[in-house]
Parts: C-alpha cells; sequence; structure tokens
C-alpha cells in the first residue's frame, strides 16, 4: 500500500497519530512481534503456552497497540504519545501479565474472586471499551452499555425481560476470567483464524497484488460497456474475499479504479459508490470471505469446505447483480469501455505477477483437498507467498546470483530440521543459567513438508523468473524486499486491531446475554411478535411460511441497526451472536441463518451516514461522502433479495438433495431474479421502463423468492415478456426516427 493510502486509511480509521523516532521504532516492533507470534503458532502450535495464555496475549498486546497508535479523539495529528496513553498501554499489559498469572489461583477455579480480582477484571472491560471507542468507534461501546446496563438493571425490567442476576461480582468474573466472556468464541476466532489471514491478505498487498488483480479484471472486462467499472467490480471482489477490511480494500483498489471509472464517464459520486459496494460484497466471497467463513466455523460447527462449499453461488450471483447495475448504469447514459491498445496483454501479465495467485491456490488446495486446519493453511500459503515474491524479481533480474542463493537457502531449509534439536537444548540450558523457567525443549519447532513446500515455490519462482528473462517482460526494478515484509507485518497488526477490539466487546455482550439468559427471551420475543403480525393478517394472505417472511424482516432491521459503523467482521461476530439463534430457533438451517445475518451485515457497512468505505472512496473521486455512500447502498442493494431467496431456496446453497436439473433451474432462475431486481433499480433494461413495466421487474423478482415452480414460470413469462416489449420499442422507435 502506497504512502498516501495508508494516509488515509489511518485518517478513516481515527489512526492519525504519527510517531517519530523512538516511538515509531517501539511501535513498529511491537506490531512485527505480533504478527510473527500469530504466524509461529499457525505453523507450529502454542509455544509452551495454554490456549487462554494465547488469548490474554492476543488481547493485551492489541490494546497496547491501540492505545500507542489511536489518540483520544481524531485530529489531534500527534507526533509523540501523551503521559496519558502510555499509562493505558501499561495497564493493559499489567492487567494481561495479571490474568495469565492468575489462571489457576484458588479465587478463579472456585469461583470467588478477592477484591484485586475484580478490580483487574473491571479495569480489563474499561479499557476494552475505550480501545473499541478509539478503533471501532461510539455504535458497538452504547451497544455495550446498554447490555451491561441490562444486566444490572434486569430486576426492574417487565415482562419477558426481567432476570434477577444482576450482581457485580458475578458480572465482572464472568466476562473476564471465565470463557463467554471478554475470552468466549469471538476472541478466540479473531486469534485462531481471523489475524492469519489479515496477515496472509497485507503479505499479498505488499508484493503488489491488488494491481494485479485490477489488471487482469480489466483485461477481461474492461473494453466492454462500462468497462472499467465491472473491472473495479471483479478486482475488489477478488481482494476483498482476502482483505478482511472493506475500508483497506476501497482504498487500495480504488486508487486505481476509481481514476478510470471517472474517465470513461462515469460520475465521481457513483465511480466511489461502485468501489464501496464492490469492496463491501468481498466479505462473503470464498475462500476467506474476509475470514467470516472461519468464524463461521466455531459458531456454527460445520466444517470450513462446506461452508465456502455453500457460499459461492450467493456470493456470485451477488456479483452477478452488482454487475449488472453498473452494465445497465452505463447503458443508460452511453459509457463505452477502453481501447484495446490501452490494455496490458493476458499472457504478460500472468507471467509478470501470476505467480502471486499460486499462494491462493495453495491455500485452496490444503484447506479444501488435504483438509488441513486452518491455520497450518494460512502458514504454508504465506511461505509459498514469500519464497515467491522474494525470488521471481531476482531470477528476472540476475538469473546466475539469485541461483546460487536459492540453492543455498534450500540447503539450510534442508539443515534446519537437523539443528533444531541442539538449538532447543541450547535455550533449554540457558534456564538453569539465569534462574529461570521460560525456555522449553520444543521452544523452536520445525515441520519437514516445509522443505518440499519451499522446493516447489523455489522452482516455480525459477520458471517465472526464466520466463520473464526470456520473454523481456517489463518486471519491477525494485524487488521484493524484507522491509516490504516488516511493512507487511507492521500493516497486519494495525489492520487487526478492529476486529481484536471489536471481538472482545462482542465477547461483553455474549457474556450478558448467556448469564442473563436473554437469548432465549429474545428469541422467543421474535417469535411471538411475528406470530401476532401472522394472526393480524387475514386467512387467504397466511401461507406456511408468512411467519418466518416476518421474523426476516425483523431479523433484516436489527442487523442493519446493530451493524452501523462497525467493520464487517466484527458485525458477523455481533449478528452470529445475538440475531442468527433467533432463525435456528424457527427453523432454519444454522449455516444459512449465520449467511442470512452476515449478507445484511455486510450491507450494514455500505448504509450512510455512518459509511467508511463511502468516505475512502469520496476522498478518492473528489465526491461527497453522503452521495457516495447513497451510491454504494444502491448498488449493494442488488442482492438485498438475496439471503431471502437461499434461505427460502436452500438448493442454491447446496443443502438439499437434489438432481443437477432441479439446481440449475435453481441457479437460473436465482439469476434472473438478480437481473429483474437490478434493472428495477435503475429503472432501465434494453430502455428506460415506464411506470408500470418498472412495477412489473419488481414483481418479477419478488416471484422468485418462493420456492415454486409456478411462480418461477410466471416470473420468467413476465421477464420474457418485458425483453422482447422494449426490444421491439426499440426497433420501431429507431425505424421512425
Amino acid at each position: 500500500m502506497e504512502d498516501n493510502q495508508k494516509q488515509l486509511l489511518q485518517e478513516l480509521e481515527g489512526s492519525d497519530r504519527k510517531l517519530r523516532n523512538g516511538w515509531a521504532v517501539f511501535v513498529l516492533v511491537i506490531g512485527v512481534a505480533l504478527s510473527a507470534f500469530h504466524l509461529y503458532v499457525a505453523g507450529f502450535g502454542l509455544p509452551g503456552i495454554g490456549s487462554k495464555t494465547f488469548l490474554i496475549l492476543h488481547l493485551t498486546l492489541g490494546l497496547v497497540l491501540v492505545y500507542l497508535i489511536f489518540p483520544v479523539k481524531k485530529g489531534l495529528r500527534q507526533a509523540s504519545i501523551p503521559w496519558y496513553d502510555s499509562v493505558l498501554a501499561l495497564l493493559s499489559l499489567a492487567a494481561g501479565v495479571y490474568l495469565i498469572q492468575k489462571q489457576t489461583a484458588t479465587s478463579i477455579m472456585s469461583g470467588r474472586p478477592t477484591d484485586l480480582d475484580l478490580v483487574v477484571g473491571l479495569l480489563l472491560i474499561v479499557l476494552v471499551l475505550e480501545a473499541t471507542r478509539r478503533v471501532v468507534g461510539k455504535p458497538l461501546v452504547i451497544i455495550a452499555l446498554v447490555f451491561i446496563a441490562y444486566f444490572f438493571l434486569g430486576e426492574f425490567m417487565p415482562g419477558s425481560f426481567h432476570h434477577t442476576r444482576g450482581d457485580f461480582e458475578r458480572f465482572v468474573y464472568e466476562i473476564t476470567y471465565r470463557n463467554n466472556g471478554l475470552f468466549g468464541t469471538p476472541i478466540y476466532a479473531s486469534a485462531q483464524f481471523v489475524f492469519i489471514f489479515i496477515l496472509f491478505g497485507a503479505i499479498l498487498e505488499s508484493t503488489g497484488a491488488g494491481k494485479m488483480f485490477i489488471d487482469l479484471a480489466l483485461r477481461m472486462f474492461g473494453r466492454f460497456k462500462g468497462g472499467p467499472a465491472k473491472a473495479s467490480v471483479v478486482a475488489s471482489g477478488m481482494m476483498g474475499s482476502i482483505s478482511g477490511s472493506s475500508t483497506a480494500n476501497a482504498v487500495t483498489t480504488g486508487t486505481f479504479t476509481i481514476p478510470l471509472m471517472k474517465k470513461v464517464g462515469f460520475k465521481p459520486h457513483v465511480a466511489g459508490g461502485v468501489e464501496v459496494a464492490a469492496s463491501s460484497s468481498g466479505q462473503f466471497l470464498p475462500p476467506i470471505m474476509g475470514a467470516a467463513a472461519f468464524i463461521m466455523v466455531e459458531f456454527t460447527g460445520i466444517p470450513y469446505y462446506q461452508i465456502i462449499q455453500s457460499a459461492l453461488i450467493p456470493a456470485l450471483l451477488a456479483y452477478v447483480g452488482i454487475l449488472f447495475m453498473v452494465h445497465f448504469e452505463a447503458s443508460k447514459h452511453g459509457i463505452t469501455g477502453m481501447e484495446r491498445d490501452q490494455l496490458a496483454s493476458g499472457w504478460q501479465l500472468l507471467w509478470r505477477q501470476g505467480y502471486l495467485l499460486l499462494p491462493i491456490l495453495v491455500l485452496l488446495y490444503f484447506l479444501v483437498y488435504q483438509r488441513v486446519s486452518v491455520n497450518n493453511s494460512a502458514f504454508f500459503s504465506i511461505i509459498v507467498l514469500l519464497v515467491l515474491a522474494m525470488f521471481v524479481p531476482r531470477f528476472a533480474n540476475r538469473l546466475g546470483r539469485t541461483s546460487m542463493w536459492a540453492a543455498l537457502f534450500i540447503v539450510a531449509t534442508f539443515l534446519m530440521q537437523y539443528l533444531i534439536g541442539p538449538l532447543n537444548q541450547g535455550l533449554y540450558a540457558l534456564n538453569s543459567l539465569f534462574h529461570i523457567d521460560f525456555f522449553t525443549v520444543e521452544t523452536i519447532r520445525w515441520k519437514p513438508e516445509l522443505v518440499m513446500l519451499i522446493l516447489i515455490s523455489t522452482g516455480l519462482a525459477l520458471l517465472f523468473g526464466f520466463v520473464q528473462k526470456r520473454k523481456e517482460i517489463p518486471v519491477p526494478t525494485e524487488s521484493f524486499h524484507v522491509k516490504r515484509i516488516v511493512e507487511g507485518f507492521e500493516t497486519a497488526s494495525r489492520n487487526a486491531l478492529s476486529i481484536i477490539v471489536a471481538c472482545a466487546t462482542a465477547g461483553i455482550l455474549i457474556g450478558v446475554i448467556t448469564t442473563s439468559g436473554l437469548s432465549t427471551k429474545f428469541t422467543r420475543i421474535v417469535i411471538d411478535f411475528s406470530a401476532t403480525l401472522t394472526d393480524a393478517l387475514p386467512s387467504f394472505l397466511v401461507t406456511d411460511n408468512t411467519q418466518l417472511y416476518f421474523a426476516l424482516v425483523l431479523t433484516v432491521f436489527a442487523c442493519l441497526l446493530l451493524g452501523l459503523g462497525l467493520p464487517t467482521t466484527a458485525t458477523y461476530v455481533v449478528l452470529a451472536a445475538i440475531v442468527a439463534p433467533v432463525l435456528t430457533d424457527m427453523g432454519v438451517h444454522v449455516l444459512i441463518a449465520h449467511l442470512f445475518v452476515l449478507y445484511y451485515g455486510v450491507l450494514a457497512d455500505d448504509t450512510p451516514p455512518i459509511n467508511l468505505p463511502a468516505y475512502a472512496t469520496a476522498g478518492i473521486a473528489k465526491a461527497g461522502p453522503v452521495k457516495t455512500g447513497l451510491q454504494g447502498f444502491k448498488y449493494d442493494s442488488a442482492a438485498i433479495l438475496l439471503p431471502f431467496v437461499f434461505t427460502l431456496n436452500p438448493t442454491i446453497l447446496l443443502l438439499t438433495d437434489v438432481t443437477w436439473y432441479q439446481m440449475v433451474w435453481a441457479i437460473f432462475t436465482a439469476t434472473i431474479g438478480m437481473i429483474a431486481f437490478a434493472s428495477f433499480i435503475q429503472n432501465w433494461l434494453i430502455r428506460r421502463y415506464y411506470w408500470y413495466e418498472r412495477l412489473l421487474a419488481l414483481l418479477t423478482a419478488l416471484l422468485f423468492i418462493q420456492n415454486n415452480l409456478l411462480t418461477d414460470l410466471i416470473g420468467v413469462v413476465i421477464l420474457t415478456g418485458l425483453l422482447g416489449a422494449q426490444w421491439l420499442f426499440g426497433r420501431t422507435k429507431k425505424k421512425t426516427m
């Protein structure tokens, strides 16, 4: 990521503190250490510490970085860290050390915390909430405070909300020292899964993969009507799946795509809005889904390969909707594509930077085919990425010298498996020398399969470098070097901070819900309210799914409200804990329920006025952030009915046992439903709609929601009639002119 992109992103996210000299180095060291620690754990497991200690370190170091990087409010532009933030960082560290030491203390194990335990626990909760306010913003903190207030005021609440569990000691103990609060499922998912994929995305971005995705997408779609916008959608989708941050993705890809969209005729706020929608929607696109897929594994217990298998078709349909929105926009305004000579050669692109796609294929190979753990798969992918990024440009520029260094590197990798034992023995001997108990005989670990993986990666790097040199393909003069790796590690730690603190705060919500018994009460309230609305309807309007329709609509509003102003990954964590159980208790398949809330959580990220991606793209497009945000919501709303479609017709999620032609029909009807709804929003198909044609387009889209052959056939007939009428009208109009 370029310096100006980093500055824009940091200012948007509130980290506009520009540290210098010693402070900058100090923060860099902590950030790199945090990423390196997670990379080691992903590859070799916990280094002699328990899983709870790992979670505490994850949260503690995250809090320390927050108070060192994020000022108490935006706009201060501090060049150093004020004393009060230094104190907060030290308090965060002290609280973490205290929790690590007290894990097995009698007071904690017996459930009778001491006064000091309670003070430290309360301090940690306050530190988490303040860190969340600085990084994520006030909305999530307000939600957390409302839940905390409910916990203590439950005895005064009426009806179903009444409870008598509001005890201070119980609150602090459950939230801080038990496994269903701060250190529950959200922070576990953040530490075990999310961070390593943020690191993968940060390193991939530092290699220039974002530009490569854009160039490939332009080559594929650039010549078509509205080509740069369509390329933006595809490139942002590919990068957004890996990124984990819609704002970071919008900044990275938008810097290149928005000027191109403006150049061919898209209005600035429209160009910014297209980038917002495309960047955000990448969060539900496999294989990584912005890390949501791995959190979903924890919440649902469903294997990863099944989640991405089910999520693939809806995600592609969502992008079909955005692409047709772009197509209709370009048709309305007569926007053409780019000239062929403005586009790079396809084969040159693949040989120049196509190797950056290989780590993603490696990831899928280990995750889906070999069924290796998520952490190990990410670790192997990062190793392949680093080897390719380091060696390909060097082979292209200095083949002979690089071949010698590569050979030495492979030999060192091979010998490492024999040096690990003596090295660990030496470290273990330091314990008695310095009277400490820190090192073990397995402090440093190694995986023998790394030798083969690095050998294959180096061979592929040699192949790409040789072809680049032989075919005289232009390559960057500046190679990928250690400084880029360090920057990638620091960027990953910075990008992970919003997830860390948001997941910790989500843990507070889950702790309150679990301890107070609100989860079952909230579900019952929604179900009863849906039943009341159903009973109020005339009998001829009531179907078997009417109550579920009402519950789904109520869920949509809850998702949009709870997701305002939150990062998409954090939004999913909150919604998975609070809202998804409502749908599962109504008989909805657990995976469908979680995909449903994920989709509307992503849409919430595009909802003005709290819409960080829109502020990012508006700055690049030189447009108003509110207008840009509205356009982003508009383009994302092409998929607003899609969750209803797969909830009522789970065939497209590959969850039902159907024939191949039933599957094809389900995908076909869902696709034309997306096109019909996109045309309704844009008020355009082949030409501008008359008002009654537009209503017919909306009716067509609604007919495809219900899983029924008759309604599907009626929808196909209506849309076919609309196409025929518009085509005939267009020909007649041309003849009379």
